[in-house]
């Protein structure tokens, strides 16, 4: 017969985590949902999900994440609560920006910023016109031909807000049913 040995599971009493939260912002947290104020303004995340206590100290400038009775995994959403948190505090100290480029082989892709909407046109040769809306916490402008051509950045305080535009962006774009070499890179036979 094959026997198999069990190790038993480890449970920590208590695991701490703790960041400190650098001069200019202010975070609180109220029922699991974190708010951190700076010079770029106020951001909001929940993180009710996670069954974690805070503890946020004005005088020692600190947030600690406070997992009791947790097993490995349980314990290893701490840094993960602090990571979103140290986002947050960088998003409302420098924010995030994220530059999009555009590569076409034969037809010139024209992409325009207009108001709250971004239109695709020409893309490989199509007429329809591809449209993302932008929110209004969000900065979207084309680079000035002359330092970066093709160039498309977006700008904001919320990093999930700012890589969720550029990947709805680079998804509506994808090269579908096509031979992707072709359409993504110069053909050798083009030039």
């Amino acid at each position: 017969g094959v026997s198999v040995l069990y190790w038993p599971l480890t449970m920590k009493v208590k695991s701490l985590a703790t960041m400190a939260v650098p001069e200019g912002v202010f975070a609180t947290v109220k029922d699991r949902v974190v708010t951190v104020k700076g010079p770029r303004g106020t951001l909001v995340k929940s993180l009710r999900h996670l069954q974690l206590d805070f503890a946020v100290s004005q005088k020692m400038k600190t947030i600690s994440a406070i997992r009791w009775f947790g097993y490995k995994t349980d314990v290893s959403c701490l840094n993960t609560a602090l990571a979103h948190i140290r986002n947050m505090i960088t998003g409302v100290t420098r924010g995030f920006r994220f530059k999009l480029r555009f590569a076409s082989a034969h037809f010139p892709i024209n992409v325009g910023v207009e108001g709250d909407v971004i239109e695709i046109r020409n893309f490989l040769g199509e007429k329809r016109v591809r449209k993302v809306p932008v929110p209004s916490d969000l900065k979207i402008y084309r680079t000035d031909p002359t330092v970066t051509k093709d160039e498309l950045v977006i700008e904001g305080n919320d990093l999930e807000e700012v890589s969720k535009k550029a990947a709805a962006i680079h998804n509506l774009c994808l090269v579908k049913n096509k031979d992707c070499l072709l359409y993504t890179s110069p053909s050798p036979r083009d030039s």
